[in-house]
């Protein structure tokens, strides 16, 4: 071949080699052009591109994967250990298993969760998802994948799980009751336990709320007033727990009208109300005290007074005697009720140890004080006493009930009567004492029985004394966790039934 027909085949080459070349190139800078585009938007979704090609063991990230890293962007990535090498230690084992799950498998996409190491040391929560491509053979030839940042995301849920368990905790364990019921039905949709312990209900029974009114009045007034405003404020009715006992409940709701919802919230009040009514009765005990003790001491006081003054102005030697024995009577009054005052104190603060009683004794000693005392003429006392095993209790407390049942029933016999009884008996066992005093004497009226056990109350015009005889009687009986019944017919007499518990477990 002629040298000039082989530099000119030279010169085609050349160009040939020069046109694929630019091509190349400009394959190249169209790729690159699309992946600046691709991170760009990867970046702003803060997604981090990389690419391995197993067969050159090339790897590639791009720099929203460094970044989220804290890499700097010119820095040369390793690619071989470098991910296992930045995995938690807690994800390492899970992570690094999927994945070459994924490489051995059959699947082509994987999807995983895993913490990598920041530069500063802290964890970023990744989301990672890889795509493969395999040969012919199923080998994995390149594999390429993103990661995204989700650490806020992890930490939002985080911080709601945290935060669904708190209030989860804190509902479930409340001292209040909690729960949702239906508008119209009333049934009970979710609650706490604290609603069912309130209620008397075993957890989980498909129960209304409208079960528990007391007066369908106070169901209405409710209703009415979540129908009005959408709420019901500081409610505070008597419901009827499921056996049936009262309590009081506070209670506030709110209407979730969509829904068709009521939220409410309810607290057993029942300990509180007592205390308010314990006190109610107590200030007005005590106003009445101050009225008739006041009373009560000032009438012998101004009769003493008189009589003083009598005394002086008379000379008959028999005029003065009547005023002595009158100023007497009005001094032994005076010191009556200074003792049924202190016995009321005594009760309220003084606690004596428990001794054992031979009620037959105690009953006697009751008799003895009073008997001669008044006039007993055709008065016949039977005492039947049943005590074969030991009765213990409270001593003074006892006689304080013995003396005053015992002195009412002798002095309020009636004297138009041939005869005239008070039978007393007694039965003791290993549980309690059963005391029954009965009399044949005046009765009360059936109006002022309820009122018999009242502060300074007098049952008759006929009383002679502070009218606190019977309210002490029943401070007592309540003292001792006893009881004690009524049972009186006017003009035919009156029956007195006590049972008082045998403390003998107590410790003496």
């Amino acid at each position: 071949m002629p040298q000039s027909a082989k530099n000119l085949d030279l010169e085609e080459e050349d160009l040939n080699m020069a046109d694929q070349v630019a091509i190349l190139k400009e394959e190249v800078a169209l790729l690159q052009n699309k992946l600046d585009i691709y991170e760009t938007a990867a970046s702003g979704a803060n997604d981090g591109l990389w690419d391995w090609d197993f067969d050159s063991n090339e790897p590639f990230v791009s720099k929203p994967w460094k970044t989220m890293l804290g890499i700097h962007e010119d820095e040369v990535i390793k690619m071989k250990g470098l991910w296992e090498s930045l995995l938690h230690p807690d994800d390492y084992k899970e992570a690094t298993d999927n994945f070459k799950n994924f490489v051995k498998g059959r699947e082509d996409t994987l999807q995983q969760e895993f913490r990598l190491r920041h530069v500063d040391g802290s964890y970023r929560w990744i989301l990672s998802k890889a795509k493969c491509i395999r040969d012919e053979n199923g080998r994995v030839t390149r594999i390429s994948g993103s990661h995204t940042d989700i650490t806020e995301r992890r930490k939002s849920t985080q911080d709601l799980k945290i935060s669904e368990e708190k209030y989860k905790s804190l509902f479930e364990n409340s001292l209040v009751g909690m729960f949702h019921t239906d508008y119209k039905t009333g049934k009970i949709l979710e609650s706490n336990s604290k609603l069912w312990e309130i209620l008397g209900v075993d957890k989980g029974k498909e129960v209304s709320t409208f079960d528990f009114y007391k007066h369908p009045k106070d169901r209405e007034f409710v209703l009415k007033k979540v129908k009005e405003s959408g709420k019901a404020e500081n409610i505070e009715l008597e419901i009827i727990r499921s056996d049936g006992q009262p309590i009081w409940v506070a209670f506030n709701i709110v209407h979730y009208e969509e829904e068709g919802i009521l939220e409410t919230v309810i607290v057993d009040i029942t300990e509180r109300k007592k205390n308010i009514l314990e006190l109610e009765r107590v200030n007005f005990e005590l106003d009445s005290f101050v009225y008739h003790a006041s009373h009560d001491l000032r009438s012998p006081l101004r009769s003493v007074l008189g009589l003083i003054d009598l005394y002086r102005l008379e000379d008959s030697p028999k005029i003065r005697d009547q005023c002595i024995d009158r100023i007497e009577s009005s001094v032994k009054r005076l010191d009556d009720l200074v003792m049924d005052l202190l016995s009321i104190s005594r009760n309220d603060r003084v606690d004596d140890q428990y001794t054992d009683l031979n009620l037959l004794v105690e009953i006697n000693n009751s008799i003895s004080s009073y008997y001669n005392a008044s006039d007993t003429k055709d008065l016949q006392i039977i005492s039947k006493i049943h005590q074969k095993v030991p009765f213990r209790s409270d001593a003074t407390r006892l006689r304080i009930i013995l003396n005053n049942v015992i002195s009412n029933a002798i002095k309020y016999r009636s004297f138009d009567r041939d005869s005239s009884f008070i039978k007393i008996e007694a039965i003791v066992d290993e549980k309690e004492c059963k005391l029954t005093i009965e009399d044949n004497g005046e009765g009360i009226e059936e109006s002022k029985l309820p009122h018999i056990f009242d502060m300074f109350y007098r049952a008759t015009i006929k009383s002679v004394g502070s009218g606190l005889g019977l309210y002490i009687v029943k401070k007592v009986i309540d003292k001792l966790n006893a009881s004690i019944e009524v049972d009186s017919v006017e003009l035919e007499g009156t029956t007195f039934k006590i049972t008082i518990p045998n403390a003998t477990n107590k410790d003496k």
